[in-house]
């Protein structure tokens, strides 16, 4: 099994048709209907199901494409880094952003950028679920987000970096939610903005809820956006929770209140996820140890 092959492998599935397959990657469709036989023969069994639709991966073939968008993202990134170090450079790095890191990685990474000349850095918006399976084919080398209390992806090295505190967070002219000991209970009847479902901030506030024996709120927004639930809660009279660091600007001059949630889940840890079982590109230890330097300044 060899890396034309898994790559013609790929290409049939992703386009769903071998001719259309061939045509993308410049060759006869002949030829590359004979490089996935091949494949198949070797492995000994039937990759594609092929019908007048066209073709489709069976479960063999699901399993090889599993680890083939590894191999080729690994692949890729090899050559990259290669070519960093003739450089002298750090090379590139994938990084997966998800809405806890936007208050402090900026700084970090302005830093990281003026004092590593070479380095670049893509840089890819998400959820930790989605943004974790990027990280699992291959296609990222790692993901800075909030660590989740439960469901941690599996297989993968969930670096501790910083505490962060989740907050209650409302316009000052709502009342009374902006009072600092009001019962879970009540709060339960606010009308709530919450991020959608499986990010930290959602299983801390079950926990809290399910402790005392209440039903967690029903919001009457979601997103997945931390800076659009920030916008709506300056457009009206709304109540969320988010981590502190993202609302002190708004806090600080007035436009929001904050308040402690006096609750041990309250309490959250933000990381930098990648592969257990991989080889690394150096800016990635450089990333760490930058952000790890910017929490104790």
């Amino acid at each position: 099994m060899d890396i034309r092959q898994i790559s013609h492998l790929l290409a049939a599935v992703e386009h769903g048709n071998m001719l259309r397959a061939a045509r993308a990657i410049h060759i006869s469709q002949p030829a590359l209907s004979k490089s996935i036989q091949n494949l198949e023969a070797e492995l000994g069994v039937q990759l594609l199901e092929r019908g007048p639709r066209g073709v489709s991966p069976t479960i063999y073939g699901t399993t090889v494409l599993k680890h083939a968008r590894l191999l080729l993202n690994q692949r890729e990134q090899a050559v990259a880094e290669i070519d960093a170090i003739k450089n002298g450079h750090l090379g590139h790095l994938r990084l997966g952003v998800a809405n806890f890191a936007i208050h402090f990685l900026p700084a970090v990474l302005a830093k990281l950028l003026s004092t590593e000349p070479g380095l670049s850095i893509d840089i890819v918006d998400g959820t930790y679920e989605t943004l974790t399976a990027l990280v699992r084919e291959g296609a990222l080398d790692a993901v800075v987000s909030g660590l989740p209390p439960l469901h941690r992806a599996e297989g993968l090295v969930h670096e501790e970096l910083n505490p962060t505190e989740f907050v209650r967070v409302c316009r000052p002219d709502y009342r009374p939610f902006e009072q600092p000991e009001v019962p879970v209970e009540m709060l339960a009847k606010a009308r709530w903005i919450l991020p959608n479902r499986h990010q930290a901030i959602v299983d801390m506030l079950e926990f809290a809820y399910h402790e005392v024996g209440a039903t967690p709120p029903e919001p009457v927004l979601q997103s997945g956006s931390m800076m659009f639930v920030k916008a709506m809660l300056l457009e009206g009279q709304f109540l969320t929770v988010l981590p502190r660091g993202i609302v002190e600007p708004e806090v600080e001059s007035g436009r929001l209140t904050a308040n402690s949630l006096g609750h041990p889940f309250a309490m959250a840890t933000e990381g930098i996820i990648y592969r257990a079982d991989s080889v690394h590109p150096p800016a990635l230890f450089a990333l760490i140890e930058a952000i790890r330097t910017e929490s104790t300044c």
